[in-house]
């Protein structure tokens, strides 16, 4: 860019040549008026081209400012727009353009609704942003709330936005200034802190009860099954049975909860996680027949992966299981195994049953929380750590009597060491 110096000098060129014209063209003889005349020329000129240099400057350095300002919040990773009084766009920075998908739109002096006409995609969000100005506008004062956005990928990212409005001296509408932080990789770190301080808490609570709980359990079973083989009498063999079922159901809590409780060697090596679900779906086809629902496997490439075997199918049994649960009579459970990327493949367990509100859905896997009558929630929690550990995650998606689909997602080659705690 020419640098400030050199204009003034082409400047003063330029009014050299324009005084030396003047003088070479003046053709009239140089009475004392005439040269007053030239004098006066040679003056405004000189003015003339002060004024023009120094608005020239000013618009450069204004430029420069745009230019700088515009570098600025295209570097930014938050989605910036300045609006006017009306809510027409004045300026975007990339992130937020590529964001609402306007990349190549000439954005500039159209509003929100307006712009939603060039993508289907954000039409509503765009128009709800409107709304959500609106009410900006009435606050009178910078207003901050958290805004979902869903992704052409089906998932959501959470933005913390602020909005400020601007003024005139009159209290007339001067702009608005919108900033959005996408915060979702932030919830997701929080929310997995308060699971862990939560399953900190349980761990504690399994370890100072659990082995206390588990030896007088054993002697009430024990006893409870001598007394049953003692008795003839049917209807105390039928009450037997059903304390005897209460302990087992007490004896797995408790071998659960001992799960959460201390931390689990595992001995990690190569295995196909197809045969891992096959024998977990073969072991589960009875109860699936019991509750009348159909299982079915969709048969691909075979996949290897470093992993602990009895702890996949430990998880595998607590998901299908729950899918079966889950189902409606005459439903359907499927699963498959599949590559999610070079480096991870995806087990899906979908079923067609009942389906989850999307406040449970927030909740799930919390020790203790559970859409059963008589569950504990213990089953997903156990479940969710074993992928932990394995470094890899577990996502949901549902519908309310439409159905649930669980992703489970797993590194091919285990991101820890072996036979780690």
């Amino acid at each position: 860019m020419m640098t400030e110096k050199k204009r003034f000098a082409n400047y003063i060129l330029i009014g050299i040549v324009l005084i030396v014209s003047i003088l070479t063209f003046t053709t009239n003889p140089m009475t004392i008026s005439h040269k007053i005349n030239e004098i006066v020329y040679m003056v405004i000129i000189v003015f003339l081209l002060i004024v023009v240099f120094r608005k020239d400057t000013k618009l450069i350095k204004i430029k420069e400012a745009e230019q700088r300002l515009t570098t600025l919040i295209n570097s930014m990773v938050d989605f910036v727009n300045f609006k006017d009084g009306d809510g027409r766009w004045i300026e975007a920075n990339e992130f937020g353009l590529k964001l609402f998908q306007l990349e190549g739109v000439d954005y500039r002096g159209k509003k929100d609704s307006e712009l939603a006409e060039y993508t289907s995609f954000y039409n509503e969000a765009l128009i709800y942003c409107e709304v959500s100005d609106e009410e900006a506008w009435k606050n009178g004062k910078t207003t901050r709330c958290e805004e979902r956005l869903p992704m052409p990928d089906g998932t959501f990212r959470v933005f913390d936005t602020i909005k400020v409005p601007l003024y005139y001296e009159n209290g007339m509408r001067k702009g608005l200034v919108v900033i959005g932080r996408d915060i979702t990789e932030k919830q997701i770190t929080e929310e997995k802190l308060r699971r862990t301080e939560k399953l900190s808490v349980v761990g504690e609570l399994a370890a100072s009860v659990g082995h206390e709980i588990r030896n007088p359990l054993t002697s009430l079973k024990g006893f409870v099954q001598m007394f049953r083989t003692d008795t003839k009498d049917e209807r105390q063999k039928y009450y037997y049975d059903i304390m005897l079922d209460e302990l087992e159901r007490i004896n797995h809590i408790v071998g659960e909860l001992l799960i959460l409780a201390k931390p689990q060697k595992i001995s990690i090596s190569e295995h196909s996680v197809n045969t891992i679900v096959k024998d977990v779906m073969s072991l589960l086809e009875t109860q699936a027949n019991m509750n009348n629902v159909a299982l079915n496997y969709e048969e691909n490439e075979n996949h290897f992966i470093e992993c602990s075997d009895n702890l996949l199918k430990q998880l595998f049994i607590n998901v299908i299981k729950n899918a079966i649960e889950a189902s409606t009579p005459n439903g359907e459970v499927s699963v498959t195994v599949k590559r999610h990327s070079p480096e991870e493949i995806c087990i899906s367990v979908i079923d067609n049953g009942v389906g989850f509100s999307e406040d449970f859905l927030t909740r799930i896997g919390e020790p203790f929380y559970s859409s059963k009558e008589k569950g504990t929630g213990l089953g997903l929690t156990v479940s969710m750590k074993i992928v932990e550990q394995h470094g890899g995650s577990m996502n949901f998606r549902s519908e309310k009597e439409v159905g649930t689909t669980v992703d489970i997602i797993l590194p091919i080659t285990h991101p820890f060491l072996s036979n780690h705690a």
